[in-house]
């Protein structure tokens, strides 16, 4: 069976509960999904390909994400890698969105080739931005979820054809 390992960084848990709907998505297409923080992944050897999803917070990826990619190199240059970026700026894009999101992807791909990109809205409160979120008490109220569950299954949905792989049974194109 085709092994697929979608590894995440985050700081408020919006990209782990994303990797969790793609592996969902995925394990329907009858692929075998492990999903599991960057931070704690000690070998790809095992997987067909992997995702790699992390937040991005003021022009800047998660550094567990940037860590796995350095630590994994080697190994993932031997197979296919799509990567996904989650944030609020993704939301309402303007022209310079993507340069943005590139720029900051910078530090990843210099250690590895995405083969494919997504880019999701997140969801944020106020209480977690820096200084401000200092002076406030968490409110769930305030919190702004601006991700889309269709976009997100639909990409995932799209990963194995764009990644060259293929469930357990089914030919590749």
């Amino acid at each position: 069976m085709t092994r697929i390992l979608i590894a995440y960084a985050t700081k408020h848990n919006t990209t782990r509960e994303i990797a969790g709907a793609m592996a969902e998505t995925l394990r329907s297409k009858g692929l075998d999904v492990d999903v599991t923080a960057a931070s704690s992944v000690t070998d790809v050897a095992g997987y067909d390909a992997v995702v790699l999803g992390t937040a991005i917070y003021i022009g800047r990826v998660v550094k567990d994400a940037v860590t796995f990619a350095a630590r994994h190199e080697a190994p993932l240059r031997g197979r296919p890698v799509a990567g996904f970026l989650v944030g609020m700026t993704f939301a309402k894009p303007e022209a310079g969105t993507m340069a943005k999101a590139e720029k900051a992807l910078k530090p990843i791909r210099a250690h590895v080739d995405l083969a494919e990109l997504g880019t999701f809205a997140g969801r944020m409160n106020p209480t977690y931005l820096p200084v401000l979120g200092f002076f406030m008490r968490y409110d769930e109220t305030k919190t702004k979820d601006a991700r889309d569950g269709d976009a997100i299954r639909a990409w995932a949905a799209s990963l194995p054809g764009k990644l060259g792989i293929t469930a357990a049974g089914e030919e590749s194109a």
